[in-house]
């Protein structure tokens, strides 16, 4: 049994795969239905043309029976396919919108994840491997469910007209299953180098958009952009690969059909000219041998559609591990007795020893913090650039967790370790979305009502200027909050993280970038709105550390409380 990176077991992999196709199950059943119903009506089709070939090539006129059986047999087959395809449609946009959905759910912070996703794996699973599984199972499994009917009636139906020429069949048969095996190892192989090779491409773009300024500012334009030249160039050499392995096993393929083509032509007419008599099979006629030729083809297509599935199923396969870490953490990542505070529940934060070190730096980000948190408190921490107050601050909110030491959540309902999303977060740049100033604040609590939202403005100091706006709350904002000044666009923060009612909030240099006054203002919307909640703040402001309950020092990223340490 193979294990991936990610310590997916093949035998794992499959069996979650399997079950990804249940949104879809009945859609896809019912296109493989239809599929089976295509082959019966061509054969029907064929039949109808074998007739009026017999009819023609003896001097007659074609009857009335092989016209109708003819075109009969040809719209019933164009109708069921048409119906196989729509049917395929509806079941894998049922497979992937169900997939997407759990993604989303399992994403936002609003779920039971304790570290912050990658942007880069989770957009690429939300784009492409959602729709790599719900190809697989659009193809594979109507065809994995029609297919061995299809086949025993054209082989039914070849037997009848000349049981010869269905042996033939059989025995080209034998050659197929390694033929697919010999196409899903060519898959294999070429899966998951592409996969790695998708992921780096993402991952140096999503980089590359999010350090522009720098790249720009420090002259590193031109050395970024050959190193995203050269990643998309070994993408493409991935997949000019897979490619190259598909066509080879299709050509294996062509090769074993073409040859019971062949056999069976050189069959049929050898019979037809008299060189061949078997003495148990029928006596070979003109419409007979032109069936067996006709629908013989047929007999094939089943097949290949298998064999393009199992390249399909090495993608999905490779997929499914990435998938799968997105959408449930690993064991170990929960601690034992975690639970999530209630809403509004009031949360003391502890840290114990914590420390932090990330894998490129020798030394530790953060080393031995001790700090209590208490409920309806403002605890500062104050420092200059590059102490450690972000990551003291993530560690606090469950975005990272330490290397050393412990974090925790202390409620009513006992103690927990710090789940992501499960505080109110203020940064220092406040994104808003296109909509109305009231569908900006919602993104805090979706269902909120109407006057949850106005409770929420008049908390952060909004009501002013919502009041004076053209449309109040539903005045249109532009993209990135165009019609907002940077305080007002702040107020919309804390209106945000008002609704969310969390215990605790974490505000990142939540006054940055703003004149004296306003900064005031805002400290004065904090202080309203956090009443009665923790507050952890970070910041360089002489003003906003004036505000504390508790004011801290960080340097070297070890706490101090003595006044030097504290200075800003």
């Amino acid at each position: 049994m193979t294990t991936d990176r990610a310590g997916t077991s093949t035998v794992e992999a499959g069996e979650w795969l399997a079950t990804a196709a249940s949104s879809g199950y009945r859609w896809l059943l019912s296109a493989a239905g239809c599929q089976a119903l295509e082959t019966a009506f061509t054969i029907a089709q064929w039949v109808g043309l074998a007739l009026i070939a017999g009819d023609v090539l003896h001097g007659d006129r074609p009857t009335w029976r092989g016209l109708g059986v003819l075109f009969g047999g040809g719209l019933l087959a164009a109708g069921t396919t048409w119906s196989a395809a729509r049917f395929q449609a509806a079941g894998r946009l049922r497979i992937a919108y169900a997939m997407r959905r759990r993604l989303v759910a399992g994403l936002l912070p609003a779920s039971r994840r304790h570290t912050e996703p990658d942007p880069a794996a989770a957009a690429l699973a939300a784009v492409e491997l959602t729709d790599d599984i719900a190809d697989f199972h659009a193809q594979a499994l109507p065809q994995r469910t029609s297919a061995p009917v299809s086949m025993a009636l054209i082989l039914v139906t070849t037997a009848v007209a000349q049981w010869p020429a269905a042996v033939i069949l059989l025995l080209a048969s034998l050659l197929l299953p390694l033929n697919l095996r010999l196409a899903g190892l060519f898959a294999k192989e070429g899966a998951d180098a592409r996969m790695a090779a998708t992921t780096r491409l993402g991952a140096v773009v999503l980089d590359s958009f999010r350090g522009m300024p720098t790249l720009r500012n420090v002259g590193a334009l031109a050395r970024r952009r050959t190193e995203l030249a050269r990643t998309a160039d070994d993408l493409n050499a991935m997949t000019i690969a897979v490619v190259r392995r598909a066509a080879l096993s299709g050509a294996v393929m062509d090769v074993v059909i073409t040859f019971s083509i062949a056999a069976n032509a050189t069959y049929v007419g050898l019979s037809l000219l008299g060189y061949v008599r078997i003495g148990a099979a029928p006596s070979m006629t003109l419409f007979r041998g032109l069936l067996a030729l006709l629908i013989c083809p047929m007999y094939f297509r089943p097949m290949r559609a298998m064999a393009a599935a199992y390249h399909r199923k090495e993608r999905a396969l490779a997929a499914v591990p990435a998938i799968r870490g997105l959408l449930v953490e690993p064991e170990s990542s929960v601690v034992a007795g975690d639970r999530v505070p209630p809403s509004g529940a009031p949360v003391t934060v502890v840290l114990g020893n914590v420390s932090l070190r990330f894998p490129a730096t020798e030394e530790p980000t953060l080393r031995d913090v001790n700090l209590t948190a208490h409920v309806g408190g403002w605890t500062v921490v104050a420092g200059p650039s590059g102490a450690g107050k972000t990551t003291l601050l993530s560690l606090i909110a469950g975005v990272r967790t330490p290397s050393h030491g412990s974090v925790q959540w202390l409620t009513p309902s006992g103690a927990s370790a710090p789940r992501f999303g499960g505080c109110a977060w203020i940064g220092q740049q406040t994104v808003l979305l296109p909509g109305s100033i009231g569908d900006n604040i919602r993104i805090g609590r979706p269902n909120a009502s109407r006057a949850d939202v106005e409770r929420a403005i008049v908390a952060a100091g909004l009501a002013e200027v919502v009041a004076r706006l053209p449309q109040g709350l539903d005045t249109p904002l532009g993209e990135g909050g165009s019609g907002l000044s940077t305080g007002e666009a702040r107020r919309i923060a804390i209106a945000r993280a008002f609704l969310s009612d969390a215990g605790l909030w974490v505000l990142d240099e939540p006054t940055a970038h703003l004149d004296a006054d306003t900064e005031a203002q805002i400290i004065v919307a904090l202080r309203n709105a956090t009443r009665g909640r923790t507050v952890v703040v970070a910041t360089h402001s002489t003003a906003l550390a004036r505000s504390a309950d508790l004011l801290l020092g960080l340097t070297d990223g070890t706490i101090r409380t003595d006044q030097e340490a504290m200075r800003v």
